[in-house]
């Protein structure tokens, strides 16, 4: 992932987030998957790690 899109999403507080779940009519378990990857997302800042992006076809 971009570090610009890592940073960013580091940076969504809990009220942003909350604020893009009711935007987007996420379920409570897709709040859950989007705060597990921001909190991830901390991690790597913090650590001054990247992250990436893995999916199966």
């Amino acid at each position: 992932m971009a570090s610009e899109t890592v940073e960013a999403l580091a940076a969504a507080d809990d009220a942003r987030l909350r604020e893009y779940a009711e935007e987007e009519l996420l379920d409570e378990f897709e709040v859950e998957r989007v705060t597990a990857l921001r909190d991830l997302a901390r991690a790597a800042v913090r650590l001054n790690q990247g992250m990436y992006c893995w999916m199966c076809p």
